[in-house]
């Protein structure tokens, strides 16, 4: 959950940081900080949503990938391999 937390502040201050540069320079008028704080808020609660929804369905979306693009591949924590000194 601190992966998806991170990940959603970084994205509200890069769109912050765009939303102050669009009103400087482009717009040429600084909107009301009321607006810029509820597009901020919006920002931070969908990029949240959609992280940890990602990170934590993160396996079944590979698998469901892999179904949907007919790859195979091996998962490291599933796949079996004899590394020890042999008993025979």
């Amino acid at each position: 959950m601190e992966k998806a937390l991170i990940l959603a502040i970084v994205i509200s201050v890069l769109f912050g940081l765009l939303k102050f540069v669009e009103m400087k320079y482009l717009d040429k008028k600084m909107k009301p900080l009321r607006d810029v704080v509820r597009d901020l808020v919006m920002v931070f609660g969908a990029s949240f949503g959609a992280s940890f929804v990602f990170l934590y369905y993160h396996d079944k979306i590979d698998d469901f990938l892999s179904v949907v693009t007919n790859t195979n591949h091996l998962k490291a924590e599933t796949t079996q391999v004899f590394t020890g000194i042999p008993d025979f």
